[in-house]
C-alpha cells in the first residue's frame, strides 16, 4: 500500500484526504484509489480503480468551474461517470460518489471546501497512477 499523503488528521475534508488517500491492491488484485472527504455515520471511503482517478477527478473540478449537473444514476459506469451522475448540491453541501449501486456511500464536503477538495485530488493525479501502475506490476 502506498499512502499518498501520510500525516495530517482533522475533520477539514481537505486534510482528511491528505491523511486517507491511498492506492492499493484490493481483495481481488484490483489497483484502487480510496479516499475520505468525511467521518461519521452515512459516510465512507470513495474506492476507484486508480485507472479512473484523473478523469473522475476531472469531474469534479469541471462542476466548480460550470456548476453540478443533474443526471440519473447507473450502476455499470466507471467512476467519472457515476459522480457525473451522482454529484449534487443541497443545503450547501456537495454530494457525490464514485461507485453506484447498493450500500455505495457518499462522499461529502462544504461547497466552501469543494473547490479546495478538487484541486488536491486533481493535484495527486500523477502519484496516485504512479503508485497504481507500480502496484499492478507485483
Amino acid at each position: 500500500m502506498s499512502n499518498i499523503f501520510a500525516t495530517e488528521s482533522t475533520e477539514n475534508p481537505v486534510n482528511l484526504i491528505r491523511q486517507t488517500l491511498k492506492v492499493a491492491p484490493n481483495d481481488d488484485g484490483v489497483v484502487m484509489a480510496t479516499f475520505t472527504t468525511n467521518k461519521g455515520k452515512g459516510s465512507g471511503a470513495q474506492v476507484l480503480p486508480f485507472a479512473e482517478f484523473r478523469a473522475a477527478v476531472a469531474v469534479l473540478s469541471d462542476a466548480v468551474i460550470n456548476g453540478v449537473p443533474e443526471i440519473a444514476e447507473d450502476e455499470s459506469l466507471p467512476a467519472d461517470e457515476v459522480i457525473r451522475r451522482t454529484l449534487r448540491i443541497e443545503d450547501g453541501i456537495v454530494t457525490f460518489r464514485v461507485k453506484a449501486g447498493k450500500g455505495s456511500k457518499p462522499a461529502r464536503i462544504s461547497l466552501e471546501d469543494f473547490a479546495a477538495v478538487a484541486n488536491l485530488l486533481s493535484s495527486t493525479a500523477d502519484a496516485v497512477e504512479s503508485a497504481g501502475k507500480s502496484l499492478s506490476k507485483k
